[in-house]
């Protein structure tokens, strides 16, 4: 036998809502034109649809219980799955007394009385709100579902939308072209030489400060430099990120060790 997941309740469900529903309208479509030639035609039709839909709903129920019994749910579900039981046996028993009254009524040329016509109105109502349960059991509390997909990696083609992934590559090469004016200025201002009256330690246990010896004819260091005025040209921003290094090892200078 094919395996139906979670069961055949699914497949039976949807026969017994199409032939009763379908039962209720063409017996009032008779009834409206039981005069017309057409009458006799659409109450023999619901009469057949009728009679049908009683049948399968026999096995609809059984495999609901079935399915009641057998599908892994949890405190909040099953409460649902107990309301719409309760529901699908009082429509199924109201379809029933429907058809009774609808046997009672086969010489009846066209149409159907008041009492059918009752009968399978509040019947069609209960049928909607017991297929209303159904789907809250799936839709909502997840029974009988076996997996769930991944919403946002499949977009239909009349949605106008694509799906996407997002992917942030970032460069930190530095480039091999010639430098602009503004990156030459920025790297001046980041290339200062470390404070020569800060004390520091250079791994052998004793920290000195450094005096630093300035060419002749050139101003001793009196703080951060004042912004030149106007517009710096590149080659002289250029010049400034060449002389904003850091002092060359190499040249003369003062150690002042204080141990």
């Amino acid at each position: 036998m094919i395996e139906v997941i979670p069961n055949w309740h699914p497949v039976a469900v949807h026969f017994t809502i199409a032939l009763l529903i379908t039962a209720t309208a063409l017996f009032a479509a008779g009834t409206l034109f039981r005069k017309a030639p057409s009458g006799a035609a659409l109450t023999t039709a619901a009469r057949w649809n009728l009679a049908i839909g009683i049948a399968v709903t026999v096995a609809t129920l059984a495999t609901g219980w079935s399915a009641y019994n057998t599908v892994a749910h949890d405190a909040a579900s099953h409460e649902n799955m107990s309301v719409h039981l309760r529901w699908a046996v009082a429509t199924a028993l109201v379809f029933l007394v429907a058809g009774g009254v609808a046997w009672l009524e086969r010489r009846k040329g066209a149409g159907a009385g008041i009492a059918l016509l009752a009968l399978l109105a509040g019947g069609a109502g209960a049928l909607a709100v017991t297929g209303w349960l159904g789907g809250e059991n799936v839709y909502r509390y997840g029974l009988g579902v076996m997996a769930l997909p991944k919403s946002g990696d499949h977009v239909h083609p009349g949605s106008g939308g694509q799906p996407h992934v997002h992917a942030h590559d970032h460069d930190h090469t530095q480039t091999d072209g010639p430098a602009t004016p503004e990156a030459a200025a920025g790297n001046a201002g980041t290339a200062r030489a470390p404070d020569a009256a800060a004390p520091h330690d250079h791994g052998h246990g004793y920290d000195h400060d450094h005096d630093h010896g300035h060419e002749p004819g050139l101003p001793q260091d009196q703080g951060p430099a004042a912004p030149a005025q106007g517009p710096a040209t590149p080659d002289a921003a250029a010049g400034k990120a060449g002389t904003a290094q850091a002092p060359d090892a190499a040249a003369p200078h003062d150690h002042d060790h204080t141990h």
